[in-house]
Parts: C-alpha cells; sequence; structure tokens
C-alpha cells in the first residue's frame, strides 16, 4: 500500500507532534455537528454511504467526526469567476508540479473538529516559486496567503476554518488509497500546517477552497460541486460493464470462452463457472479518481439491477487460497494480492434467467475488474475410437484428441476416460507402437505459464496411461504451450482448436 511521503525531514518531525482528530481554532458558522449532523437535509453534499458506513478514522484508529454544512449560511456571490481553478497565481508563484484536475472526485476538507465531503470538479497543487523565479525569488507563506486570501475575498468567499491541517486525518485505511491516487499533493504538508477553507456560493454552484502554507510550501485543493453524472453504461452484451468517459483499458482486455473464477461473499468464495472476462481500467495519472470509477461502477449495477454481496477488503488469508496461476491470468483486472485494495463485488440476475458476477479493484493509481456469466460446460470435444485414431497415425504421425481438464490445471477430468481408454486400447492393439504425448494451449495468458500447463498436462496423460499398464519406455511427454497453433487465436473457434493433445507416433 502507498504511504503518502512528507514532503522533507522537517515534515516528518511535525508529524508526530499532531496525531488524531485536532479542535479547529475558530467558530464555524454553518458547521453542524453532532446529532444535528446526522440529521441535517441542508448538507451541500450527501456522504457517500460506500465509505462512511464502517465509520472513518485516522492513521492512529480514532474516529472521524463527519461535520455536515449549512450552504445557505454562506452569502450568494456574483463575482465573475472562469473555469476551474478559477484564481491565477501570486506573481512569480505557481504549482510545484503539474497540478492535478479531475472531472469528478471527492475531498474531505477540514471543518470544526473533523472532515465534510465534497464531491465534483477538482483541481489540487503544491504551490511555490515559479520555475522561472527561483534563482531571484525566495518563497514567503504570508506573501502567497495574503493574496490568495484577498482574490477569494473578491470572490465573495466565506471562511469557514482556520486550524492545523492534521495531515493523519488522510492516512487512515478508508481514505489512504483514495487521497493518494487523487489529492496527495493537496494535503501532504507538516501535520500542524496552518489551513484555511473558504466556500463561495454562486446561483448556479457552489466551490470549496482549502490552502495550507508552511515556511517551504503551499497546497491549495479547489472542488467545484457537480452532482455524479454516470458516463458508463450497462450493456446488453457480454462482458456488460463499460468504460467510463476519458478512460480506457490499454488493451488489456482478455476473455475466456469456459472458466473459472472465485467471489468473495464476505465469509467464503463462490466459485462461478462459464464465460470470463478481465481488463483494467486506466485514465490519466494526473486526472485519475478512484472515487469516479467506484460511483460508475454502482451506477451500472443499479441500472443492471445487481445486488451487492461484499465491500471492503479481502481478508489475507482468504485471499492467499488461490495460487498464482489463477491470479496471474486475471491480475489485469484485480491484482496478485487481493487484500491490498477495496474490492467490490456484485451478483447481476439477468431477466433472461442467466447471472453475472462482477468484481472490481479499486486503487489509488488504476482500477480493474473480472465479470463472470455463469453457465454449464458444455464438451466440445469428440471420441475418437482407437481405429480412427491408428488410422490417422498411418496416414499422417499425428492425430489430435481433445483431452478436458479442470481450469488452469493439469487434472483430468472424468468426462475424458473414455477417451483415454481407447488411447488405451490402440497401445495395446500394437504393443510396438510408441507415442509422444503432446499438449498445447491458447494463446490467452502469460507464455512461461502455458508452456508449464501444457508439459504438466501431457504428463498427466502419459500418468494415466502407465497407471493402466502400459511401459513407461513406450511414451514420452512434450508441452508445446502456445507455441504451435493450429488455428487462428483471436477466435473462440480457433482458440478452441489450439487447446489440444496430440498423439505423435516416435
Amino acid at each position: 500500500m502507498l504511504l503518502l511521503a512528507a514532503c522533507s525531514g522537517e515534515a516528518d518531525t511535525a508529524a508526530g507532534a499532531d496525531t488524531g482528530t485536532a479542535a479547529d481554532t475558530t467558530s464555524v458558522p454553518g458547521a453542524i455537528t453532532g446529532e444535528d449532523a446526522a440529521a441535517s437535509s441542508d448538507e451541500t453534499t450527501a456522504t457517500p454511504a460506500t465509505s462512511d458506513a464502517r465509520g472513518l478514522v485516522d492513521k492512529e484508529g480514532n474516529p472521524i467526526a463527519l461535520v455536515a454544512f449549512d450552504s445557505n449560511s454562506v452569502s450568494l456571490s456574483t463575482a465573475t469567476l472562469g473555469e476551474l481553478p478559477f484564481f491565477s497565481m501570486p506573481d512569480s508563484y505557481g504549482p510545484v508540479n503539474p497540478p492535478r484536475q479531475r472531472a469528478f472526485a471527492r475531498f474531505p476538507f477540514r471543518l470544526g473538529d473533523g472532515l465534510h465531503w465534497v464531491e465534483g470538479a477538482s483541481w489540487n497543487s503544491l504551490i511555490g516559486v515559479a520555475r522561472e523565479a527561483r534563482r531571484d525569488k525566495e518563497f514567503s507563506p504570508r506573501e502567497l496567503r495574503r493574496n490568495l486570501e484577498a482574490v477569494f475575498e473578491q470572490a465573495g468567499a466565506k471562511k469557514v476554518f482556520e486550524g492545523p491541517l492534521v495531515r493523519d486525518l488522510y492516512y487512515g485505511p478508508q481514505l489512504e488509497d483514495e487521497i493518494a491516487g487523487s489529492f496527495h499533493e493537496g494535503v501532504n504538508l507538516d501535520a500542524d500546517t496552518p489551513t484555511t477553507v473558504h466556500v463561495i456560493r454562486q446561483a448556479d454552484r457552489t466551490i470549496w477552497l482549502q490552502l495550507s502554507t508552511h515556511s517551504h510550501g503551499a497546497a491549495l485543493v479547489v472542488v467545484e460541486e457537480r452532482p455524479f453524472t454516470a458516463t458508463a453504461r450497462w450493456s446488453d452484451e457480454f462482458p456488460y460493464l463499460t468504460l467510463p468517459a476519458a478512460y480506457d483499458d490499454n488493451g488489456s482486455g482478455k476473455q475466456r470462452d469456459f472458466d473459472m473464477y472465485p467471489f468473495w461473499t464476505g465469509d467464503t468464495f463462490e466459485e462461478v463457472e462459464g464465460r470470463t472476462f478481465t481488463t483494467a481500467v486506466r485514465g490519466e495519472e494526473r486526472s485519475y479518481s478512484m472515487y469516479e470509477v467506484r460511483r460508475n461502477i454502482e451506477a451500472m449495477m443499479a441500472e443492471a439491477g445487481g445486488t451487492r454481496v461484499f465491500e471492503g477488503r479481502i481478508p489475507e488469508e482468504a485471499s492467499e487460497r488461490y495460487d498464482g496461476d489463477l491470479k496471474g491470468y486475471y491480475s489485469r483486472g484485480t491484482g496478485f494480492s487481493w487484500d491490498d485494495y477495496d474490492s467490490l463485488v456484485y451478483r447481476v440476475n439477468r431477466p433472461d434467467g442467466r447471472e453475472v458476477w462482477v468484481h472490481a479493484r479499486l486503487e489509488y493509481l488504476n482500477a480493474g475488474w473480472v465479470v463472470a456469466e455463469r453457465e454449464g460446460f458444455v464438451q466440445t470435444a469428440a471420441l475418437l475410437p482407437a481405429s480412427q485414431l491408428k488410422q490417422q497415425l498411418d496416414a499422417e504421425g499425428r492425430v489430435a484428441i481433445e483431452v478436458n481438464f479442470a481450469v488452469d490445471r493439469a487434472d483430468i477430468l472424468p468426462d475424458s476416460q473414455p477417451q483415454i481408454a481407447q488411447v488405451l486400447t490402440l497401445l495395446q492393439g500394437d504393443p510396438s507402437l510408441r507415442l509422444s504425448i503432446d499438449g498445447h494451449t491458447d494463446a490467452t495468458g502469460e507464455a512461461a505459464h502455458n508452456q508449464r500447463l501444457s508439459e504438466a498436462r501431457a504428463q498427466a496423460v502419459v500418468a494415466a496411461l502407465t497407471g493402466e499398464g502400459i511401459d513407461a519406455p513406450r511414451l514420452q511427454a512434450r508441452g508445446h504451450g502456445q507455441s504451435k497453433p493450429v488455428a487462428d487465436n483471436d477466435t473462440d473457434e480457433g482458440r478452441a482448436k489450439n487447446r489440444r493433445v496430440e498423439l505423435v507416433r516416435l
């Protein structure tokens, strides 16, 4: 998990001096705390139940108060404002790094004795002396703050908080990934950094500003409150989920015609067999919003009538029940360590009777998901009698048999035993016949993994035959992985043909 590093050694020293929730140093008109906060209908933004129902805690495990706010306590501003972030920097000042700007995110502003959620379009950056002025200019927190607070006042802003930043409020388990991915540079200052929060209320929008300044830098967070509008929609075609606007999968989407994926339900795994799909969900690093992805997933699930069966972190002990062979293929969607990130697991019962499961991964720099549509196994392999096996061997020196194995394993399934019996009959009928058992896979997944799997499956067939009395020297096992396709791996039909076991005359 990413830990937000302090800006300097000074920051590390200061961080240890102030943990937990600090009382703010001014009264906060408009703030609604305690029982009134829970009952208030005037809160500027609804508190998302997805994260807060579990109770926010800080880095030390102390509970964080969620403070509501009556936006009507702020006088209406008629100032003309441009586009986000609305204000220019004073002469010789500017962002230290390229600012982070997201179409939709949420930020917990300091307010009263705790935090207040605001969601909408956001902008944040570390502020310092502009690169071109650093030779002749020294940073002055007083100069920067006086300039910005003056322009805030000209825009009709009202100061609703003044006190310490209390950086550890943003380091608790529910906030760390979300803050790291979106607002790292808005809170990564000394723990006791002087901080103010201003609100601008206009007829058609409300703007929140959090400014923190210390001796060697500053941070500014700006959020223009907006209601959430989903940009991803549930589709009628598999894999059903679509990407939010301005996000892509970087070509990572992969589909298997039949597989098994385990979905965590809170106390056990539901192993779903059928068609599966996995993909990463990526955005530009400085515009990616973990919260935006979450809200779009929730919107798609609501549109589909889905049921959320789990939210949170899968326990480490449970995560380790499945090995890298299964996780490797699905890692583009849900990674290798399922306990290291927030998960959302849904079940959708479609009107046509099909059951769809979704496991979504939410991390600070990217996300992903796995979709599985439950369906029974349909055998596509046909039994070749010993006589036909011999005929093709005599004519071509090799013959393909389709032996069914457990998903991503070398265990021969019971329905393949009749085919193994015909190979046994072939060998028993010609004691001089020697065969190489060659295993092949399609090109789905990693090549090294497919090579190992093909070798193991070939060895499993050899073991089945020698176990019935065939002399071991008459057989050898070879795995070719995905290196010798006989059909196009871009189609379901082609991949099915490439997944095969061949008998080759020696």
